[in-house]
């Protein structure tokens, strides 16, 4: 984990508890990263003790060691899976930071980001969160800190040329939020690889090409206020 991840306002989950080994927080790891490949196939309301002990490769003793009960375990694995999210981010962009179509490369990254078991997870918890009023009150401020954490992220990273051009941000939102709807919904039938296809070429455009950036310009004159 970054210096900067490990300085969000969420805690370090996999952190050894006072008195433990530094091997803890390896085995904690271990359970939570099970817990999101979990979650992401079952769901949140089938994530179980036993069916993350069992993926871990750990007796349940050993798992309600670290967490005891089921809440205990959704607890750390809002924290631990928003900060994979953002690391995800981070290593992501800064890996293509030089390359010399950024642009087109931060766009796919998001799709293939929004196709990880880290993304299937955290959109899980943010359904179940919808109508849960205790896991809510945990998960919208976890939500709170990614946003912050991706724009402080983008505004560290993305190259200068990029960042100075009106209706940037707009962009990444337009991007991010097309992208994880069509992820999470999931439903495009009919003539899927086409409109699929046409929809990335869409999120490269709109933030790529002249017309796409001169679009979201307008958006941002209409709106009648500067991006914040």
């Amino acid at each position: 984990m970054s210096a900067r991840a490990s300085a969000l306002p969420l805690p370090d989950a996999t952190k050894p508890r006072e008195g433990e080994f530094a091997k803890s927080a390896r085995t904690r790891r271990r359970i939570l990263d099970a817990a999101i490949a979990v979650l992401a196939r079952d769901g949140y309301t089938r994530l179980a003790i036993g069916s993350v002990a069992r993926a871990a490769g750990l007796s349940r003793a050993a798992m309600i060691y670290h967490f005891p009960t089921r809440w205990a375990l959704v607890e750390a694995l809002v924290a631990h899976v928003t900060r994979e999210r953002i690391r995800m981010y981070e290593a992501g962009v800064a890996a293509i930071r030089n390359a010399p179509d950024f642009g087109q490369r931060a766009v796919d990254l998001a799709w293939e980001q929004a196709a990880s078991d880290v993304f299937a997870a955290f959109a899980e918890l943010a359904q179940a969160a919808r109508t849960d009023a205790e896991l809510g009150a945990i998960f919208r401020p976890a939500l709170a800190a990614f946003d912050g954490a991706r724009r402080e992220a983008a505004a560290r990273i993305f190259p200068e040329e990029l960042r100075a051009i009106t209706g940037f941000d707009l962009g990444r939102d337009v991007v991010r939020f097309l992208v994880e709807g069509v992820v999470q919904q999931d439903g495009v039938a009919w003539s899927r690889d086409a409109r699929l296809a046409a929809l990335r070429a869409f999120t490269r455009l709109v933030v790529n090409s002249p017309e796409g950036r001169a679009l979201l310009a307008r958006a941002i004159t209409e709106a009648g206020e500067e991006e914040p």
